[in-house]
C-alpha cells in the first residue's frame, strides 16, 4: 500500500510521470537524430533503429497500409507504456508510481489505441468501408470494439499494477534483498506488456484493414470446397 500521505496525491503524481515520461522520450528522440552514423550503427543509435526496424517489420506485415503513418503509431504507444513501465525499477519513492498500475491510464490507452486504429482505417480505406466495418453484416461488431478495449486496457493494469502492489508490499515485508529479485521479475513483465499490448493494437489494426479481403478470401475457400464436394460427389456417382 502506499503511504496515507501520499494516496490523495496519486492522480497527480501519474499524470506527472505520465508527462515526464513523455517528456523523456522526446529528449531521447531529439538526441538519437543528431550526428547520426552511416553504414554500421553503435551505441544509441543502433538501439533506436532496432526499435525502429522492428517496428516499421510490424507495420509492413499489414500489408499495402502507410508505413510511414502505422510504424511511428505504434511506436508511441510501446515506448510510453515500456518507459511507464521501467518507473517501478526507480529508486525514487514518488518517481517510482508507474501510471500504467493505475486503470485511468491504461483504459485511457486502450481507447486511445482502438480510435486510432479507426481514424487509420478510415485514412486506408475512407470513411464509409471503415464506418461498414463496424456495423456491417453484423451489429454485434460494435461488441467487438468495446471488447478490444477491455481486453487491452485489462491486461496491462492487471499485469503492471498487480507486480507493483506485490513490489511495495514485498519492501514492507523485506526491505533487503527480495525487492530486488521482484524488480528482475518486474523488469520482464515491463518488457512483454509493452510488446503485447503494441501487438494486440497491430493486430486489431490489421483486421480493421483487411477485413473485406479476409471475407473474400473465406467465400472463396467455401466455394472451392463445395466444388471439391459436388466433383467428388459426381466421380462417386459415375463409378456406381
Amino acid at each position: 500500500m502506499l503511504p496515507v500521505g501520499v494516496q490523495h496525491a496519486v492522480p497527480y503524481i501519474v499524470i506527472i510521470n505520465f508527462a515526464l515520461v513523455a517528456a523523456g522520450l522526446m529528449v531521447f528522440g531529439m538526441i538519437a537524430g543528431r550526428n547520426l552514423q552511416e553504414g554500421a550503427p553503435q551505441g544509441l543509435q543502433n538501439f533506436s533503429e532496432a526499435i525502429v526496424e522492428w517496428l516499421v517489420g510490424q507495420a509492413r506485415k499489414m500489408g499495402d497500409c502507410r508505413v510511414n503513418l502505422v510504424a511511428p503509431y505504434l511506436g508511441t504507444f510501446f515506448m510510453l507504456i515500456i518507459m511507464s513501465n521501467l518507473l517501478a525499477m526507480l529508486p525514487i519513492p514518488l518517481l517510482r508510481i508507474p501510471p500504467t498500475s493505475f486503470y485511468s491510464v491504461t483504459l485511457g490507452l486502450a481507447l486511445t489505441a482502438v480510435f486510432g486504429n479507426i481514424v487509420i482505417s478510415t485514412i486506408h480505406k475512407g470513411i464509409l468501408p471503415a464506418l461498414k466495418h463496424l456495423v456491417w453484416p453484423n451489429p454485434i461488431q460494435l461488441i467487438s470494439e468495446v471488447s478490444d478495449v477491455l481486453s487491452l486496457s485489462l491486461r496491462l493494469f492487471g499485469n503492471i499494477g498487480g507486480e507493483f502492489m506485490v513490489s511495495l508490499l514485498v519492501a514492507r515485508a523485506a526491505p533487503v534483498g527480495i525487492p530486488l529479485i521482484v524488480h528482475a521479475l518486474g523488469l520482464i513483465a515491463a518488457v512483454l506488456q509493452a510488446l503485447v499490448f503494441t501487438l494486440l493494437t497491430s493486430n486489431f489494426l490489421a483486421s480493421g484493414l483487411h477485413h473485406e479481403e479476409k471475407k473474400k478470401k473465406r467465400r472463396g475457400e467455401e466455394v472451392e470446397q463445395r466444388e471439391e464436394e459436388a466433383c467428388a460427389a459426381t466421380v462417386a456417382v459415375e463409378a456406381a
